[in-house]
């Protein structure tokens, strides 16, 4: 195994996950969210120190950005995509996210999943808003993500899931206990 794809929506845990399976197997771990902010801050982006998101994307900066790149004809999320599957080829890497798993072959594909209420509750706490914004903020993200990605792409992210090798349910399950889902599954 030398490269290892998580795919979850905002707060899935994917970010999380990334960065165990990244120590416990030692290999580099990349955050596209971090990718996408550099880009959309002018910024060199630095493969070897991607930042996951804290709560940027929640924030006003955040959505308006988010917002901005719907329209575009070609939004950063492609130049992201083609940075990260550079990194795929590069291998010996984790990549937690949303579009990578149907544009590679490389696997496995991990789906971590879980409901819109409870992300939005990790999301609210993670990035110090109410639920409500949260709530609202989550599920917008969801539908203009797979909108975009419908668009540029032609796949659905939300009903596309035959390009997944594991699936958990991570609702009822602590950090830990994903986690090691995830090994046993990795291990195999």
């Amino acid at each position: 195994m030398n490269v290892v794809i998580l795919f979850g929506f905002s707060g899935s845990g994917k970010s999380t996950i990334a960065n165990l399976v990244g120590e416990k197997y030692g290999l580099r771990v990349v955050h596209p969210s971090g990718i996408l902010r550099d880009l959309y801050e002018g910024k060199d982006v630095d493969i070897g120190n991607t930042r996951y998101n804290t709560g940027f994307w929640e924030s006003e900066e955040g959505v308006r950005l988010f917002k901005n790149r719907l329209d575009e004809e070609e939004p950063l999320d492609v130049v992201s995509d083609r940075i990260l599957l550079e990194e795929v080829k590069n291998g010996n890497v984790v990549i937690d996210s949303w579009s990578l798993p149907w544009l590679t072959d490389a696997s496995p594909k991990i789906y971590l999943k879980a409901d819109l209420k409870l992300r939005a509750r990790r999301v609210a706490e993670r990035s110090r808003i109410s639920y409500e914004k949260a709530l609202e903020i989550v599920a917008m993200k969801d539908e203009e993500t797979r909108n975009l990605f419908w668009r540029l792409y032609g796949f659905d992210i939300k009903h596309d899931l035959e390009v997944f090798d594991l699936v958990v349910n991570t609702e009822d399950l602590a950090r830990d206990a994903v986690f090691k889902i995830v090994c046993c599954y990795l291990d195999q």
